[in-house]
């Protein structure tokens, strides 16, 4: 028997009452005022010994009794073997230091190893939805404290996007993923890949880069770190350390600063390479499947080299340093030494004309019937100076000049130099011009591509020359001064736009297509203001009245929505769309409202959307690319069929169209006309359609 002196506390308030404890026959009695009980031994657990620190006695059903009588105790726990293996190890230091080591190193293989490998397998059963959440989480808190909207122009961020998806698909890659530009003079030059499949591209690289090939480089590498969830798992690898710290030193209070730190500090050199390792061999497979030359990496990685690449990205996101052995790695895989030649311009295809107007000008145009033209325009221009509600009949007449290819240039010069005096030989001219060099910006736009720039602008010099001179062939020359604002606005020449808007309000004040065109050149894009837009319709009111003035008013609802969408804001760019088409139930309006439902999951009434707008506006590029992107989110293999059968119906150079309707084919069982799918997409140039065409 044992007697040991301690204090006794019940577990219900700190008050402390002395009692003695009685060790007999594998029992434990507990004895004074407070408290007469006996307990089972085995039952009670005990502290362990550390030098000459007060023993504790947890008893069951919750109270617990503290002594500092340690010798009397330390007779009784040498009756437990552990205790006295313990206690044997703590007092020699040569088992002390290696059972330190012991600990230290199964950590370090449970951290650089088990955490690695658990979060690999983790990482890819986590819940789609779980991951889409943090990326829109992780993309909101960077864009309200890191980043500001892209200042690239729509254009550019469209065309960047469309070599993306080529790029994707001529691999034959199936990584989810989403592009979002931003500016950001915190994170630089930088490009980085977020959960569920978002790539956050910064306009600081992509001023950087010396070609596109460059800008593709970079984002298949992004989408190596997406095929192999480097985020999602680096993130797990980071929390797992932080509870296995807590676990260790039973510090929770430290454990989200330290494990958060220290230790994904520790894991970052390592784990970093590894990951822009595996991520830079998926790049590199992925450019050479697609055509295009690894060394477009390896250069552009390079030039990063000397620039702050990590900025102020958190630990958690990819940074990309350029090291000399992913150069090389570039480098070794490109098949050659020398420099690739510049990329040379291309044309990029005409719409068709599905108008029967428009068909009618362009037979007339191919067959060289000048005389039927000027019959056949002048007729137009008549029938809207005796009624101005005939102006878009008009004007559609002359944007048919806007689809007329290349080679019919030569045909309007002829027409231009037969009648000198001709008011529409001088507008198709002009029209011809004007269209050519809005399809430059769209290939190469301002911020990557100063040969398309320059081109853009001597096809904008030219339609003003051509508009300008009919200024003086007609009385009535509101549509020439309508075009010259038109020029004016995508010249940035915001003073011109505003002197031709004054003559032709002159000529036409009630003319709510007047205002619209105006209307266009008072939106943020084209450098004006939401303020400006809004005292515009209040100064329209007095000489607009139902249904104009609603429809002059949804420009704004709809130019706002259009920003959101940009910024991936689906929800509240739906709200402002349905504000816009309550007003007026515009092609372009209709056309976002379907793209933003069908990014928030409900392909339904994205379909029902997108043919209604398509059946306002067939010669909307930008409509017909957002359609192309609905079809490619809808569940129906017969949907995607109708969908990309309008849009081939308008661009039958619609290489996306192709594909995504000769797969809606091949699902449904109809191969022949897959393969003739295949094949067109295939002339045109998609190199994962000409690979589907051999397998049959």
């Amino acid at each position: 028997m044992t007697i040991v002196r301690a204090d006794y506390f019940d577990g219900k308030s700190s008050e402390r009452h002395p009692v003695t404890l009685v060790f007999r026959g594998g029992k434990l009695r507990v004895v004074g005022q407070a408290v007469n009980a006996e307990f089972d031994v085995r039952r009670v657990r005990r502290s362990l010994p550390i030098g000459g620190t007060p023993r504790w006695f947890y008893l069951p059903g919750g109270g617990a009794c503290v002594t500092s009588d340690v010798g009397r105790v330390e007779r009784v726990s040498r009756k437990r073997l552990y205790e006295r293996t313990l206690q044997k190890w703590e007092s020699r230091p040569l088992y002390a230091g290696f059972a330190v080591a012991l600990v230290v190193a199964t950590f370090w293989l449970i951290v650089d190893y088990g955490v690695p490998a658990g979060a690999r397998v983790v990482a890819e059963r986590i819940p789609v939805e779980a991951e889409a959440a943090l990326g829109r989480e992780s993309l909101a808190g960077l864009d309200q404290h890191f980043m500001k909207p892209s200042r690239l122009s729509a254009e550019r961020q469209r065309v960047l996007r469309e070599k993306l998806d080529q790029m994707v698909k001529a691999s034959g890659a199936t990584v989810p993923y989403r592009l979002e530009f931003r500016a950001s003079p915190v994170f630089g030059a930088n490009a980085f890949a977020l959960p569920s499949g978002i790539i956050v591209m910064a306009d600081e690289l992509v001023k950087l880069a010396r070609n596109d090939r460059e800008i593709l480089g970079v984002l298949a590498h992004e989408l190596g770190h997406l095929h192999h969830r480097h985020t999602m798992r680096r993130l797990l690898e980071a929390s797992a350390t932080a509870l296995i710290i807590a676990g260790v030193t039973g510090d929770l209070a430290s454990a989200s600063s330290l494990a958060a730190s220290a230790p994904t500090l520790l894991l970052q050199t390592k784990y970093s390479r590894g990951n822009e390792r595996e991520a830079d061999i998926f790049a590199i497979d992925m450019l050479r499947k697609a055509g295009i030359n690894p060394r477009a990496l390896g250069d552009i990685l390079a030039r990063l080299e000397g620039k702050s690449g990590r900025g102020g990205i958190p630990d958690f996101l990819s940074s990309h340093p350029a090291t000399e052995e992913r150069v090389a790695l570039s480098r070794a895989n490109d098949g050659k030494a020398e420099p690739e030649p510049e990329e040379p311009e291309p044309e990029r295809p005409k719409l068709a004309a599905i108008d029967p107007v428009q068909r009618e000008v362009l037979r007339l145009l191919s067959a060289k019937d000048f005389s039927g033209l000027e019959r056949e325009l002048n007729a137009h221009l008549s029938a809207f100076e005796r009624d101005s509600t005939k102006l878009p009949v008009l004007e559609q007449a002359f944007r048919a000049f806007g689809k007329t290819p290349s080679g019919g240039r030569a045909d309007l010069d002829e027409w231009v130099k037969q009648m000198p005096r001709s008011y529409a030989a001088a507008l198709a001219s002009g029209t011809f011009h004007l269209h050519s060099g809005l399809e430059k910006a769209g290939v190469s736009p301002l911020a990557a591509a100063p040969k398309g720039i320059a081109g853009m602008q001597a096809e904008l010099a030219s339609a003003r020359a051509e508009f300008e001179r009919a200024l003086g062939l007609a009385s009535n020359h509101y549509l020439a001064r309508q075009l010259l604002m038109t020029v004016a606005r995508h010249a940035g020449d915001r003073k011109a736009e505003q002197s031709h808007y004054a003559e032709a309000l002159r000529l036409a004040p009630r003319l709510v297509e007047l205002r619209l065109e105006h209307m266009s050149a008072l939106e943020p894009r084209f450098g004006g203001s939401y303020e400006q837009m809004q005292a515009y319709v209040e100064e329209s009111r007095r000489d607009l009245g139902a249904p104009d003035l609603p429809r002059l008013a949804a420009r704004l609802p709809a130019s706002r929505a259009g920003e959101h969408a940009r910024m991936g804001e689906w929800s509240r760019a739906l709200a402002l769309y349905d504000e816009a088409i309550a007003l007026d139930p515009a092609a372009r309006s209709l056309c976002g409202r379907a793209r933003a439902l069908a990014m928030q999951g409900k392909p339904a009434e994205a379909l029902v959307g997108i043919e209604r707008a398509l059946a306002l506006a067939r010669d909307d590029r930008a409509c017909l690319e957002h359609a192309i992107r609905i079809a490619g989110l809808m569940p129906s293999a017969h949907d995607v069929i109708r969908i990309t059968q309008l849009v081939l119906e308008a661009d039958p150079s619609a290489v996306d169209a192709y594909t995504q309707r000769g797969v809606a084919y091949e699902y449904i069982g109809k191969r022949d006309l897959a393969f003739k799918d295949f094949a067109e997409a295939a002339r045109l140039g998609d190199a994962w359609a000409e690979r589907q065409t051999e397998r049959k």
